[in-house]
């Protein structure tokens, strides 16, 4: 069995009262984005294929899929996925592998279908059920919308009825330390103890002094997790190390750094994280975010991946080391887009606050391409 044709189908998202701040996409009630997605196809000569649905990056994923697809990709056997890793790790290794996560994740779709088994299987996955967090957008200047602190709680409530475990904000796009302590301190009044409680700084605050306030405001408020609050990313694992060694409340991050499980076991010896954060979008597909869960677990500590989407469910149903699904990004006016490009709702949340793993052969998963083709951008075919 041999890739016979790499096809790459370029859309684009219908996304209306989403506007943008700082480069943070925020509730506008005036606006209406229309991101980029993709579906990446990799397909043997006996129709065996397996698929991606692409939703971030998408202009540098695409650029990269090309650049490998004829020379890495066609004739190779698709099923020696780690081998097609390793060269694919070197072969992007000046364009921080933007394009090795869609292939990889393709790869295993395929792989499940050629076996007829699902992901979660195949990777010995034991979970059929994840326990799942309410993941905000960042905070907007809508009299509807996540406003004020006092919103933020009222929407942590109404995510508490309807079954979620924990819930995570994003903080002010402007950078306003203040006012996302505020809200943190709303959110412990409103569900403190009913819920696990994160804040995601997003690499916002632009000095260390604003970093270490407000993560002495979470420790007074026993927060779950502080994630990403530096201005570098998180690049600077001795800054990061400072931040660890005055805080008690866990801090998270790795999100904005493109290394993988190697950056990830450095800065884990140098004591500069609680916890990972990984993605199989970004960070070298179900492959590497599942070399970087098994780092992380060597070291006793845990991984938590970013953002939704089916290989992550199939990744996670394997993973000891990982407490949450994030669902997001969520708002009480916005429809995200969650399963947009997929048929049906495989991101749906059950009554008991969970997220199924998809069944069937591969992701378990359909593209929409009545969808596709209706909003279509573009179309490349590599072979064939």
């Amino acid at each position: 069995m041999r890739i016979s044709e790499v096809e790459i189908h370029e859309f684009e998202y219908d996304l209306p009262g989403v506007g943008s701040a700082g480069g943070n996409w925020v509730y506008d009630p005036d606006a209406r984005r229309e991101p980029p997605g993709f579906v990446l196809t990799i397909r043997t000569a006996d129709g065996t294929e397996g698929n991606y649905r692409g939703f971030a990056f998408t202009p540098p994923m695409v650029a990269q899929i090309g650049m490998v697809a004829e020379e890495h990709l066609l004739g190779r056997d698709p099923l020696e996925r780690e081998g097609i890793w390793t060269e694919l790790w070197r072969a992007l290794r000046h364009t921080d592998h933007l394009g090795l996560g869609p292939i990889d994740v393709a790869l295993w779709d395929l792989a499940g279908k050629h076996h007829g088994a699902s992901v979660s299987t195949l990777l010995g996955g034991y979970r059929e059920r994840l326990p799942t967090y309410a993941s905000t957008f960042f905070v907007d200047e809508e009299a509807d919308g996540l406003d004020t602190p006092e919103a933020f709680a009222d929407y942590a409530e109404a995510c508490l009825d309807r079954g979620y475990d924990g819930f995570k904000f994003h903080g002010h796009p402007d950078s306003r330390p203040e006012f996302d302590i505020a809200i943190c301190e709303a959110l412990d009044e409103r569900v403190g103890g009913e819920m696990d409680l994160m804040i995601d700084s997003s690499s916002l605050y632009r000095t260390y002094a604003d970093a270490i306030e407000v993560g002495r405001a979470v420790d007074d408020l026993d927060f779950f997790w502080y994630e990403d609050p530096l201005c570098d990313g998180g690049v600077s694992g001795s800054m990061v190390r400072k931040l660890v060694e005055e805080l008690e409340t866990p801090v998270i991050g790795l999100e904005h750094v493109r290394t993988g499980p190697y950056g990830t076991a450095d800065h884990l010896r140098d004591e500069a994280l609680d916890f990972v954060r990984s993605s199989a979008h970004l960070d070298g597909g179900i492959t590497g975010v599942m070399k970087a869960a098994n780092t992380v677990e060597s070291f006793g500590l845990d991984v938590e991946l970013l953002l939704g989407g089916p290989a992550h469910a199939h990744a996670m149903s394997a993973m000891r080391n990982s407490s949450y699904f994030e669902h997001g990004l969520l708002h009480p006016e916005v429809d995200w887009l969650h399963d947009q490009g997929f048929e049906g709702e495989p991101e749906s949340l059950d009554d008991d606050g969970t997220i199924r793993v998809p069944e069937g052969p591969g992701l378990g998963v359909e593209i929409d391409w009545e969808f596709v083709e209706e909003r279509r951008t573009g179309h490349t075919v590599f072979g064939g």
